[in-house]
């Protein structure tokens, strides 16, 4: 009885992070096309240093998503 509440408690931490992680890879790519957007409409020489930037962003909320299947 007691492993198998075990094993819910596991399954339900293991989904409630990836949902987490995937809810912050959506945020991510709402960053990058914003800054995409943005560096569009407003020419300035931090542009792809803010574009950059937020593609780093992106790679590390990836990395995010690896980690939480591989360690969780």
């Amino acid at each position: 009885m007691i492993e198998n509440l075990s094993f819910y408690f596991y399954l339900f931490k293991k989904i409630s992070l990836l949902l987490g992680a995937g809810v912050y890879l959506v945020f991510a790519l709402i960053v990058v096309k914003q800054t995409f957007t943005m560096s569009k409409n407003i020419n300035d020489k931090f542009n792809y240093i803010l574009i950059a930037f937020s593609y780093i962003h992106l790679a590390f909320s990836f990395l995010l998503i690896l980690l939480t299947l591989i360690l969780v």
